[in-house]
């Protein structure tokens, strides 16, 4: 028995029902203001990967995809990013190198020359 998901087209909510065989059931209404001109949309889809394609997609080279390698800050957030992702397997010594290379980029922008006040990394 498949679950499908219907938007109301009046008060544009989205519910699910559980329906037995494959057509739409009679009698279906919006819960929320009871009208009957629902129509059925595409759901999302959830993928389930196991630890290996997890690693695989995190480690690979297009984990790259988008980040200017040559620019500190971009890559750091990067790094952020990763840590995050890879959760306690990175443990307290990934955040605290992270943040020794933010506050070394931090250093080298005010050293610079450029704008001081331009060193926010876009995290807290």
């Amino acid at each position: 028995m498949p679950i499908y998901e219907y938007r109301c087209d009046a008060c544009r909510v989205i519910f699910q029902r559980l329906v037995q065989g494959f057509s739409d059931p009679t009698n279906l209404a919006c819960p929320r203001c009871q009208k009957a001109e629902v129509q059925r949309i595409v759901s999302r889809v959830f993928q389930l990967r196991g630890e290996a394609a997890h690693v695989a997609r995190i480690g690979g080279d297009s984990a790259f995809d988008g980040v200017d390698v040559n620019d500190p800050r971009a890559v750091a957030r990067w790094a952020k990013e990763l840590g995050r992702t890879i959760g306690e397997d990175a443990g307290t010594d990934w955040n605290e190198m992270v943040d020794e290379m933010i506050d070394e980029e931090r250093a080298d922008t005010r050293a610079g020359g450029s704008n001081p006040g331009d060193t926010d990394l876009g995290w807290a």
